[in-house]
C-alpha cells in the first residue's frame, strides 16, 4: 500500500479545502449570481438555429432576397466590454444599454440567392436583429442628400433627429453619427448606417452599426498591452519547440534503458483524440476573429487541416516529454510515475484522487484569493474574446475533456521534463521548478485577461504549487489535481447554460477522476501485478 499523505493529516486537507470552497463561493459564485439576478437583459441565451431563423426571414424583408446557408458564430466587441469592465460599468451597461446595443451578439452570415454575402446581427438573449452589413452596392451621388436619407432612417430606430446633428461621411462611404446623450463613463455611442437603391431607385439600408467606442487611451493600452503579450508568447512557444520537442526526443533516446517507448503511448493517444476534436471544434472562434468573411463549409475544411498540422507537434511534444521523463526520473532512482506492474500501483492511483479533489478545492480558494489582490492592487479586469468563447464550441458538454488535455499535456511538458532536465543541468530542486513554472504561465499571457501580467502572477503561484504536489505526491496526482481544477471550473460554464444535458455532464465529469481511479485499482487487483515497489510518498523527495 502507497500513502499519499500521513493518516492524521487528512483531516487538516479536509479542512484547508472547505476553506477554499467558501473563498470560492463569496469571491467568485456570489458576485457572479448577483450580477445575473440584477440584469434584465438575462433572459436565456437562444440557440444558433434560432437566431439563423431570424436572420433569413430579416434578409427577405430587408434586403428582399432568399438565403438557403446560413453559418452562425459567436461575436463580440471585446474592446468596448473591456473598457466597462475596466471602470466598473458592466451591470450599469447592461441595464441601460444592453437590450438595444449589446456588445455580445450572433453573426449570422447568409449566402442570398444573388450570390451576394450578408452579415446580421442577432441579440443573444432577446433574438432581434441589431445590425446588418451586406457589402457592396450604389451610394447616393448628393451627400447631403444621402446623410439626410441615413438620418431620417436613425429615427426609425428610436433616435430623436435632434441627438443626430453630429454627421459625417466616413472613409468607406458610410453616414456616421454620435448622438447625444448616450455616453458612458469615456466611452459614447457612435451609429454607422449604409444606404444604397434597389432596382426602381428605392433606397434601402445595406449597413446599421450600434456601438459604444472606449477613448482613444485605452484602445492604445489594449494595443500596447497585446504587443507585449504576443512577445512573451512567442518565448514561451519557443521554449517549447526547442525543450520539449527537440530536447525531449533527445532525452528520450539517452535514457530509453530506464523506460521504455511503450511508456505513455496510451495516455499519449488519449490525449491527441480530444486535444485534435476540440481544437477543431473551435474553428468557429478562429473565424471570428477574421470579423465580416464569408465562412462557408471550404472555408472550414481549410482552417481545420491547418490546425491539426499546427497540433501535431504538441502531440509529439507530450509523448515524447513522457518518455524523457520517466526515464531521467527512474534513472536517479525516483519512480515519480509508477506504472501498472509496481506493486501498490492501484491503491497508489486511487489516494491519489482522493487527495487530488482536496487539493484542487484548496487551489480554487488560493486563485480567488490571487485573482482578488491583483484586482484590488494592479487594478485587473476582464474582457471578452470570440475566439475561446465556449459559445464558438461545436459540442459544449465535452469542454472539460480539455481540462484533461491540459492536464495531461502540461504535466508532462512543464512538470515530468521540464523539472527534471533543468534539475540535472542546475543541481537545484526550486530553480528547476521555477524556470519551467514561468515558461508556463507565459503561454497564457495571451488570456483576455489584463493588465496581460495579471495571469503571469497567478500562474507563477498555482504552477510552483503545481510543482510542489508533483514532487511530493507524484506525477498521477498532479494530473489528478491539474484535470479536477480545471474540470470544477468549466463545470461551471455547463451548468450556467442551463441546459438539463449540459448540467447532467458537468455532474458526470465533476466525478470522472473517481471513476477511472475505480477501474483502475479494480483492473490492477484482477491483474495482481508483480511485486516491484513504488515509492513511498509519505517520504517527501530530496529538495536539492
Amino acid at each position: 500500500m502507497v500513502n499519499s499523505i500521513a493518516p492524521g493529516t487528512w483531516k487538516r486537507f479536509v479542512w484547508a479545502a472547505v476553506i477554499g470552497v467558501i473563498i470560492f463561493i463569496v469571491t467568485q459564485l456570489s458576485p457572479f449570481q448577483s450580477s445575473s439576478m440584477e440584469d434584465p437583459t438575462q433572459t436565456g441565451i437562444i440557440s444558433k438555429e434560432m437566431a439563423e431563423q431570424t436572420a433569413i426571414q430579416f434578409a427577405k424583408e430587408q434586403f428582399k432576397q432568399t438565403s438557403d446557408t446560413a453559418n452562425t458564430i459567436y461575436q463580440t466587441d471585446s474592446l468596448a466590454a473591456g473598457y466597462f469592465s475596466k471602470q466598473k460599468l458592466s451591470s450599469e451597461y447592461d441595464k441601460k444599454y444592453g437590450r438595444d446595443f449589446p456588445y455580445d451578439t450572433y453573426q449570422v452570415t447568409l449566402k442570398l440567392a444573388n450570390g451576394d454575402d450578408a452579415f446580421v446581427y442577432v441579440h443573444m438573449n432577446s433574438n432581434k436583429v441589431v445590425g446588418w452589413h451586406r457589402p457592396g452596392g450604389a451610394q447616393y451621388a448628393e451627400e447631403q442628400a444621402y446623410i439626410n436619407a441615413a438620418k431620417q432612417f436613425a429615427v426609425t430606430k428610436n433616435f430623436r433627429e435632434s441627438e443626430l446633428a453630429d454627421a459625417k461621411l466616413g472613409n468607406n462611404g458610410e453616414v456616421l453619427f454620435h448622438p447625444t446623450g448616450y455616453k458612458l463613463g469615456e466611452a459614447s455611442l457612435e451609429l454607422t448606417v449604409a444606404l444604397s437603391e434597389d432596382a426602381s431607385g428605392k433606397p434601402f439600408v445595406i449597413r446599421y452599426k450600434a456601438a459604444f467606442i472606449p477613448p482613444e487611451g485605452y484602445a492604445d493600452l489594449i494595443d500596447n498591452q497585446k504587443s507585449k503579450a504576443n512577445i512573451l508568447s512567442i518565448v514561451s512557444l519557443l521554449y517549447m519547440s526547442l525543450m520539449s520537442l527537440v530536447l525531449a526526443i533527445i532525452y528520450a533516446v539517452l535514457y530509453r534503458k530506464h523506460t521504455t517507448f511503450k511508456r505513455g503511448l496510451f495516455i499519449s493517444a488519449l490525449f491527441t483524440v480530444f486535444y485534435l476534436y476540440l481544437n477543431v471544434s473551435m474553428v468557429d472562434g478562429m473565424m471570428a476573429e477574421y470579423g465580416e468573411v464569408a465562412s462557408g463549409s471550404q472555408e472550414k475544411i481549410v482552417m481545420q487541416f491547418i490546425t491539426v498540422l499546427l497540433l501535431l507537434p504538441v502531440v509529439i511534444a507530450v509523448y515524447f516529454s513522457l518518455v524523457a521523463g520517466d526515464g531521467m526520473w527512474r534513472s536517479w532512482k525516483r519512480p515519480i510515475w509508477p506504472g501498472f506492474r509496481e506493486r501498490g500501483y492501484g491503491e497508489h492511483v486511487w489516494r491519489s484522487v482522493g487527495l487530488s479533489y482536496l487539493l484542487a478545492l484548496i487551489l480554487m480558494g488560493i486563485q480567488s484569493v490571487i485573482f482578488l489582490i491583483l484586482e484590488k492592487s494592479i487594478g485587473s479586469w476582464v474582457t471578452t474574446d470570440a475566439a475561446t468563447s465556449t459559445y464558438n464550441m461545436g459540442a459544449l458538454w465535452l469542454m472539460p475533456t480539455l481540462a484533461w488535455c491540459a492536464a495531461i499535456s502540461e504535466e508532462a511538458i512543464y512538470r515530468l521534463f521540464g523539472i527534471a532536465i533543468f534539475k540535472r543541468w542546475l543541481k537545484n530542486t526550486f530553480v528547476a521548478a521555477l524556470i519551467p513554472t514561468i515558461m508556463w504561465a507565459l503561454g497564457h499571457v495571451g488570456y483576455p485577461i489584463f493588465p496581460y501580467y495579471t495571469r503571469l502572477i497567478e500562474l507563477l503561484v498555482i504552477g510552483l504549487l503545481f510543482c510542489f504536489i508533483f514532487l511530493r505526491f507524484g506525477f498521477i496526482t498532479a494530473v489528478f489535481t491539474h484535470a479536477i481544477f480545471d474540470t470544477f471550473l468549466m463545470d461551471l460554464s455547463l451548468i450556467a447554460t442551463g441546459d438539463p444535458f449540459n448540467i447532467g455532464a458537468a455532474i458526470v465529469y465533476a466525478v470522472l477522476p473517481v471513476i477511472i481511479a475505480w477501474v483502475i485499482k479494480y483492473w490492477y487487483n484482477r491483474r495482481q501485478a508483480p511485486a516491484s515497489p513504488v515509492w513511498n510518498q509519505s517520504s517527501p523527495p530530496d529538495a536539492t
